[in-house]
């Protein structure tokens, strides 16, 4: 990821409306599938820490990137657990987490399988992996490159990857399906945008930020009844027999 990214992201990652349903989401179905959550916890790819906080509040939890810099900013969060580490080369013990975190991280990985065999193998029997996406290869734009993307997933080619891996996968479903038609026309419009790559991470007034968080925690709890037929964003719940 370009360097300026990481920063960006430290910036709006606290209360931008994409990055809380995101962790929102993510929580919700660790809670729903972990009961109880009480045993350490991983955040493989934490970039600069927003989750990990949150996490840290719930139990025991270590956050893993490889990027410095990403760690730096994590920690002006506060006394976090950090590890610089490659997901392909975890620096843990077989079976030392309860539930592990891979939120938008896989995209960045040239190979994903061989991270997807290190975090089946720090995982407990029964443990779980919440797993979060981009979707579609259509939706691809500049937005892609600046994140430094390898590729977008549809379901059936996450579900083989978690399979593959040995996981069984509990929970599959398209996320951000309402704002799919929006998106869609803002990365459209990104193709076109002279300049460099940069995030699409798009200013909003604070009322229709706070209005958008509430529209996505109600898409959540419809997901959590239901898998949804498409959407921004893949995510899954996968358990280590």
């Amino acid at each position: 990821m370009q360097p300026q990214e990481y920063q960006r992201m430290y910036q709006r990652e606290g209360d931008y409306w994409w990055f809380v349903a995101r962790r929102r989401l993510a929580l919700s179905l660790a809670q729903t599938y972990v009961n109880p959550l009480n045993g350490r916890i991983l955040d493989a790819g934490c970039g600069t820490g927003a989750l990990l906080a949150e996490l840290q509040a719930i139990g025991c939890a270590v956050g893993v990137d490889v990027e410095r810099e990403a760690l730096r900013l994590t920690l002006q969060r506060g006394t976090l657990n950090v590890a610089q580490a490659r997901l392909e080369a975890l620096p843990f013990t077989d079976a030392a987490f309860q539930v592990a975190f891979a939120l938008d991280v896989l995209e960045h990985l040239p190979d994903d399988r061989p991270a997807l065999r290190e975090l089946y193998r720090v995982l407990g029997s029964g443990g779980v992996l919440v797993v979060a996406v981009p979707a579609y290869r259509w939706l691809w734009s500049k937005h892609d490159v600046a994140l430094a993307h390898y590729r977008r997933y549809t379901a059936r080619e996450l579900q083989a990857r978690l399979t593959e891996a040995g996981f069984q996968v509990r929970k599959l479903s398209y996320a951000l399906c309402l704002l799919l038609p929006l998106i869609a026309l803002t990365r459209w419009l990104d193709r076109l945008r002279p300049g460099k790559p940069a995030a699409t991470v798009v200013p909003v007034p604070r009322w229709l930020n706070r209005a958008l968080i509430r529209l996505l925690d109600a898409e959540t709890r419809l997901l959590m009844r239901t898998n949804l037929p498409f959407g921004v964003s893949l995510t899954a719940v996968a358990q280590k027999p």
